[in-house]
């Protein structure tokens, strides 16, 4: 009686998983349920797959249902019209009316709308330069060659580090969760590979993680073989012997800070930066980084006290804090990881975007700026790098800033931004939908002109022979 049972049950499955709209569903469900929470779990091969079957076999019912709509919304009305005439007419004004439309949008997004690579590029005319950034691409993962060339853009690591010197290297550990919500091992590795070139007393790579313990997140997401390769020190900043540190001239928000005291006898302080959107600050780059000096012991968790300090000095986007941070802590190279980033509800529930770049510069508002353009984002609209500007921590004129290696049109990818940002975008969302679909809706107007075109003949002959 089983084995029946289990013959029913597979014949039924067989017929079950055939139709292509419970392949569908079920497809939907898995990749809702999968990636609902976690958008970023989206490059997983298996959401992919979900994803695949969800689109492509909901579209063919969907495609099945349009007719009968489509003859429930025009067709069955003009049926109460007796004439024919009639009926020809109201069709071929509605056939006209659409045409009307998409050559109307046509127009507009060939004619009117311009190209948003063209519009980045008048904004880098050429000035007189205030600062160097390098934007290289990296090809094959090779991370090191990348690095390495585009530090060379800059002068070379010998400008950037003494001999001797005593180098701390911060990435990004704000929680445990892989890549691009952290920074990447192999990023780090080949900074401490690059450092090491010029012995350096120490190499510590340190950070404060917003979430959990610092070291058990190092240790999860493999820094501790980076650590034991390069020789460095990893350090958590939340704990430790603490220093205070005056912000010179004066912050924004704070006057003074309470850091690890490895974070003030650095001398090469090197930020290591993921690119990404973000929901508060609206991205988070080289400057953005420096949140993690504050100690969680002295600042709470996760850094509370930073961002009720800037909340109350009604520093929304807080980029009063990310500036005092920067000037309190010098950075004298940062680093910018755009190999994978993240667009949308960044810093931790966006999407990743392959660009497969490292931008890389000493001045912080400048390499931000040059980043955050890439990105879509205008840094004299944004808070951190026009406030960074303000204090004298660097430019955000983009025609000041000689960008080495790669042109930003050639490199500019729009990041979706956070819910609320889009008014800090260079170039609109809207626009750039419009300037993406010129094409299809150039196709679409001349499809619309020649169906109403051959309509008109064809019904024309019709409404002859009825004569």
């Amino acid at each position: 009686m089983a084995p029946r049972r289990l013959t029913f049950l597979n014949s039924k499955l067989r017929k079950l998983t055939e139709k292509t709209v419970v392949l569908g569903v079920f497809g939907l469900i898995w990749l809702i349920f999968r990636s609902g929470t976690k958008p970023s779990r989206i490059v997983y091969p298996c959401q992919k797959a979900a994803a695949s079957i969800s689109y492509t076999l909901l579209l063919h019912p969907f495609l099945a249902l349009l007719g009968p709509l489509l003859r429930c919304i025009i067709s069955e009305p003009l049926r109460t019209i007796k004439s024919s005439r009639t009926k020809f007419l109201v069709l071929l004004i509605l056939l006209v009316s659409v045409s009307l439309v998409f050559s109307g949008l046509a127009v507009y997004t060939n004619y009117v709308i311009a190209d948003p690579k063209e519009l980045l590029k008048e904004r880098t005319v050429s000035l007189e330069k205030a600062a160097s950034v390098s934007v290289v691409r990296v090809e094959d993962d090779n991370v090191g060659e990348a690095l390495h060339r585009a530090i060379s853009n800059l002068g070379g690591i010998e400008k950037i580090i003494p001999e001797g010197s005593k180098v701390l290297i911060k990435p990004n550990i704000v929680r445990n969760q892989a890549p691009p919500d952290t920074s990447d091992p192999a990023i780090v590795k080949a900074v401490a590979d690059l450092v090491r070139k010029r012995k350096p007393s120490v190499i510590w790579i340190a950070d404060g993680s917003g979430e959990g313990n610092t070291t058990e997140n190092f240790l999860s997401l493999g820094f501790l073989s980076v650590a034991e390769q390069s020789g460095a020190k990893l350090v958590d900043l939340n704990y430790g012997e603490m220093v205070d540190v005056i912000v010179p001239g004066g912050g924004v928000v704070f006057n003074n800070f309470t850091f690890n005291r490895i974070v003030a006898e650095a001398d090469v302080f090197i930020s290591v930066a993921c690119m990404k959107t973000h929901s508060q600050a609206v991205i988070t780059l080289g400057m953005k980084n420096l949140i993690g000096l504050g100690p969680g012991s002295i600042y709470g968790f996760p850094k509370s006290i930073l961002h009720e300090a800037a909340e109350n000095k009604g520093d929304n986007y807080m980029a009063g804090v990310i500036v005092d941070l920067s000037k309190a802590r010098k950075i004298d190279l940062v680093i910018i990881d755009g190999r994978v980033g993240m667009e949308g509800q960044g810093p931790h529930e966006g999407t990743p975007v392959q660009l497969g770049l490292l931008i890389v510069g000493t001045d912080p508002v400048a390499t931000d700026s040059v980043a955050s353009a890439i990105m879509g984002f205008d840094p004299e609209k944004l808070p951190s790098t026009k406030m960074g500007f303000q204090e004298g921590l660097g430019t955000n004129d983009l025609r000041k800033i000689d960008v080495k290696e790669e042109k930003l049109e050639d490199v500019f990818h729009a990041f979706k931004p956070a819910s609320g940002h889009d008014s800090f975008q260079i170039i609109s969302s809207s626009y750039l939908v419009l300037h993406r679909t010129k094409t299809p809706i150039a196709y679409v107007s001349a499809i619309s002109w020649i169906s109403t075109v051959v309509f008109f003949i064809l019904s024309k002959e019709k409404l002859k022979e009825k004569q």
